[in-house]
C-alpha cells in the first residue's frame, strides 16, 4: 500500500474584517506556519487529528484553548470564510485545489480560554460592628445595592477615587450602579484597594483589604478514568506460540479502540506498551519463551488503560493485519480447510471489529488460514523425503522416486502405491495416461496413470509431479513406471496426441501399443467443417467403435462423402490404426478414450490449488478411501448366492486362499510426530523449485495474486 504526504500551511491566531461584500482575513504577525501528514488515503486524516497536529506544532493545550478552523474556498464570490467543523468538512478542504494543486491558507482563529468551573462565594471578615461585607460575585452581577453611610465599606476601582470620596468629593454611587468610565465593576477588571491606601482611620473605617479575600485560584485537573482492554490475561498464562500472542492483542486493539507500540521483539520475548506511554499510560503486556519450548508465557500485564478511546481510535485508523483475518477466521471457522469467499471475509472482519479492511488484506488472511493448517510450502518440501520414507513404510512394495537437481531443488516426483502394483497384474492391460496444470505458484504438472477394474472403476496406478509436459518429464515418469509395469505385448497405452509423449511410449514401451483418445480426435475433427460440428463429432466416434472391418469400410466411406474435409484431414495426420477399433493391434477392450484419467483431474482439482505435501496427502487419502469401499462391497454377496453347507464348508479353505491374493490395503501417512525417520533421510531437504512471480487479476487489475513461497486457494 503507497503513502503519500499532505502538506497544510495555516496561519495562527488572526480575525476576519468586511471589506465590502468580502470578508479578508487579518493575520495577528503574518508568520505561516506547516504541518505535513503521511496517510495513504486523505480520509484517514480526521477533524480530532487535523486539531491535535496544530496545537502540537504551536505547543498549546488543546483543553484551554478554543480554536476555529475556517478558509477562504476558492469557487465562492464574494469571498467568504467557510469554517470546517467535522471530517466531511476536512475532506472537503483538503480536495479543494486549484489547477496546479494548491489550496488556500487554513485559518486558526482563538477563540478564548475553556469556561472555568466558577469559585465559591467567600465572604469578607467584618467586626460585628460593621453594616455588611461584599464579596466579588455580587460585585461582578451588580445584585449588591450598596448605601454609603458613614459606617458602610464601599469599594472602588481606583485609588484615586477613595481619596476623593474621603475628602469629602462626589458619590461614586455611579460607579457601584456600574455606570462609570470604567464600564462597570465587574470580576475580570476589578482592581483591589491595597493596604497602602491612605484611609483616614478617624472615621473608623478599616482599611478595604481587611474585608476582602483574594479568590482562591481554579486549577484545571484533568480527570483520568481508566478501562480494561479486555484481553483478560493472567500471569503465567500460556500460549502455544508467540503468533498466538501477538495475534490475540491485535485484534482486542482493533475492537476496543486501544493504541498499541512494539517495545520489544525477538525470538525469546514480546513487550508490548500503549502508544500514549510517554503521557503516562501505564498498560503494558510482557510474554517470554518458555525454556525448551515453543511456548510463550506472560511474565507483565497491566490490563486498565488510561488513555482516550477516542484519541487512539480516530489518532491513526489502524488497520486489521492478514494475520487478524486469519485470527477471526479460525474462530468462526475452526479447523475448516474450506473457508469462505473473500468477499464474504470482508463483511466478517468488519462485523466482528467494527473497522474496514480492504479486499487484498482478507485475500492474504486467506492465504494465511491455509499456511495455519497445512504449513507452507517450503515446510513441504522439506518433509517430503521424510513423508515418503513413512509411506513406504506402512504401505509395503511402495515405490516411491524423488529427483533435485544441482541444487537441491524439487524436480520430479513419482509414487505408486504397493497395493495399485500388486492389483494390475489381475486387470485388464490398459493404461489411460493424461496430464493436468498444478494451480500453485510453483506450477507443475500432475501426471496419472490409471487403470480399470471388472467393476469398471477407476483404478489408479501411479501419479507424478513434473516440471512440464516435456520430453524430458515424460521419459523420467514413463522409465520411473516400467520399475513397477514391465514392458509387454499385451500392455495398451491411450493417451491423447502429445508428440513428446507418443515419441516417449515408443522408446520405452517398445512391445506395447499406443492408441489414441478418439473423444480429443473427434474435436480435431469437427474444427475443420463449419456447421452441425457437434454431430461430426459424434458420427466419427461411432465409425471408431465399429468391431469388423466391413463394416467400418462401408461407414467410414459415408463419413467421407458427407464429410470430405474431415476424412481429409484423418488421412493426413493419424493412422487409422491409431483411432479405429477394427484396425488396433492390440486388445483395448471397451476403453477408447482417457476419460478415466480425466476424471481423476476433476476430482483432484481443489487438491491441485493446494501444495505439493497437502496434495499429495489428499491424494492417498482419496485411493486409501476407494480401496477401503470396494473391498467392502466384494465381500458382501447376494443371498443368491450362498451354498450348501457341506460344500460351503469345503470351498471355505480355498476361498480365503484365493482372495487374500486379492486383498490389498492402503494405509495412510501418520501424524509427523509418529514418525520415525533415519537420519539420511532427514537430512534431504529439498528446496521449492525456481518459478517466476505472475500477475493475475483477482479482485482490481495489477494486483499481485501470489506473493512468492505463499499458498494458492481461491
Amino acid at each position: 500500500m503507497g503513502y503519500s504526504s499532505t502538506n497544510i500551511h495555516f496561519d495562527f491566531d488572526g480575525h476576519y474584517e468586511k471589506s465590502g461584500d468580502d470578508c479578508e482575513w487579518i493575520p495577528s504577525d503574518g508568520r505561516l506556519y506547516a504541518i505535513s501528514f503521511k496517510t495513504s488515503s486523505l480520509d484517514d486524516i480526521t477533524y480530532s487529528f487535523f486539531k491535535e497536529r496544530i496545537c502540537k506544532k504551536k505547543t498549546i493545550d488543546p483543553c484551554t484553548k478554543r480554536l476555529n478552523l475556517s478558509y477562504i474556498p476558492l469557487v465562492v464570490e464574494p469571498k467568504r470564510q467557510s469554517y470546517i467543523l467535522d471530517d466531511e468538512d476536512v475532506f472537503v478542504y483538503l480536495t479543494s485545489v486549484d489547477k496546479e494543486g494548491r489550496r488556500n491558507i487554513l485559518h486558526v482563529e482563538v477563540i478564548g480560554e475553556m469556561e472555568i468551573v466558577p469559585v465559591t462565594e467567600q465572604q469578607s471578615r467584618g467586626e460585628k460592628e460593621s453594616s455588611y461585607g461584599g464579596n466579588y460575585s455580587e460585585l461582578a452581577s451588580g445584585l449588591l445595592e450598596v448605601e454609603v453611610n458613614p459606617g458602610a465599606v464601599t469599594l472602588f476601582t481606583h485609588i484615586e477615587e477613595a481619596e476623593r470620596y474621603l475628602a469629602g468629593g462626589e458619590r461614586v454611587d455611579n460607579v457601584v450602579n456600574g455606570e462609570g468610565d470604567e464600564g462597570g465593576i465587574g470580576l475580570d477588571n476589578m482592581d483591589i484597594v491595597e493596604n497602602e491606601c491612605d484611609v483616614d482611620k478617624s472615621m473608623g473605617v478599616r482599611p478595604i483589604s481587611d474585608y476582602i479575600e483574594l479568590p482562591s485560584v481554579a486549577k484545571e485537573i484533568p480527570v483520568v478514568k481508566e478501562w480494561e482492554d479486555g484481553l483478560g490475561f493472567q500471569l503465567l498464562q500460556e500460549f502455544p506460540s508467540k503468533e498466538a500472542v501477538k495475534d490475540i492483542i491485535d485484534r482486542a486493539s482493533q475492537q476496543n479502540c486501544f493504541g498499541i507500540s512494539i517495545a520489544n521483539s525477538d525470538k525469546s520475548r514480546y513487550v508490548v506498551k500503549c502508544r500514549g506511554a510517554a503521557e503516562g499510560c501505564k498498560w503494558v503486556v510482557r510474554a517470554t519463551k518458555i525454556k525448551n519450548s515453543e511456548a510463550f508465557s506472560i511474565r507483565t500485564y497491566t490490563g486498565m488503560y488510561s488513555c482516550s478511546r477516542a484519541t487512539s481510535s480516530t489518532g491513526t485508523k489502524r488497520k486489521p493485519t492478514p494475520r487478524c483475518v486469519a485470527a477471526i477466521v479460525h474462530t468462526d471457522y475452526p479447523g475448516l480447510y474450506e473457508t469462505p469467499t473473500v468477499k464474504t471475509m470482508v463483511g466478517l472482519v468488519q462485523r466482528t471489529l467494527g473497522v474496514d479492511v480492504s479486499y487484498a488484506t482478507c485475500w492474504r488472511g486467506k492465504q494465511q488460514v491455509v499456511v495455519d493448517l497445512r504449513g507452507s510450502p517450503e515446510e513441504g518440501y522439506k518433509r517430503l523425503p521424510s513423508y515418503l520414507y513413512m509411506l513406504e513404510k506402512v504401505n509395503p512394495n511402495t515405490k516411491t522416486s524423488l529427483l533435485l537437481d544441482e541444487n537441491k531443488r524439487f524436480k520430479y516426483l513419482f509414487v505408486a502405491l504397493g497395493a495399485s502394483i500388486q492389483g494390475f497384474e489381475y486387470m485388464r492391460k490398459v493404461i489411460t495416461v493424461d496430464a493436468t496444470f498444478l494451480k500453485t505458484v510453483e506450477g507443475g504438472v500432475l501426471i496419472i496413470a490409471t487403470a480399470q477394474d471388472p467393476n469398471r472403476h477407476h483404478y489408479p496406478i501411479a501419479f507424478s509431479v513434473v516440471d512440464g509436459v516435456k520430453n524430458a518429464s515424460w521419459s523420467w515418469f514413463f522409465t520411473t513406471l516400467k520399475t513397477v509395469i514391465p514392458d509387454s505385448t499385451e500392455l495398451v497405452f491411450v493417451s491423447e496426441r502429445n508428440t513428446s509423449l507418443i515419441k516417449v511410449v515408443a522408446e520405452v514401451y517398445p512391445m506395447s501399443k499406443h492408441e489414441y483418445c478418439i473423444w480429443h480426435l473427434s474435436h480435431n475433427v469437427k474444427g475443420h467443417v463449419r456447421y452441425g460440428r457437434d454431430e461430426v463429432a459424434e458420427q466419427f466416434r461411432k465409425v471408431a467403435q465399429v468391431y469388423s472391418e466391413a463394416e467400418f469400410e462401408q461407414q467410414y466411406q459415408e463419413f467421407r462423402e458427407r464429410y470430405p474435409s474431415c476424412a481429409t484431414y484423418l488421412d493426413k495426420t493419424v493412422d487409422v490404426k491409431k483411432w479405429a477399433k477394427c484396425h488396433f493391434p492390440g486388445a483395448r477392450y471397451n476403453i477408447d478414450t482417457s476419460n478415466c484419467a480425466e476424471s481423476l483431474n476433476a476430482l483432484f482439482e481443489k487438491a491441485r490449488k493446494m501444495s505439493l505435501l497437502p496434495m499429495l496427502d489428499t491424494v492417498i487419502d482419496k485411493m486409501a478411501e476407494w480401496f477401503n469401499r470396494h473391498r467392502k462391497d466384494a465381500a458382501a454377496g447376494p443371498p443368491s448366492q450362498k451354498l450348501v453347507t457341506l460344500v460351503e464348508n469345503k470351498m471355505h479353505t480355498v476361498l480365503l486362499e484365493k482372495t487374500g491374493r486379492l486383498i490389498w490395503t492402503i494405509y495412510p501417512v501418520p501424524h509427523m510426530s509418529d514418525w520415525i525417520i533415519p537420519k539420511e533421510v532427514e537430512e534431504k531437504c529439498p528446496l521449492p523449485p525456481d518459478y517466476e512471480t505472475k500477475r493475475e487479476e483477482l479482485g482490481k487489475k495489477g494486483f499481485l495474486r501470489q506473493e512468492k513461497g505463499g499458498p494458492v486457494l481461491t
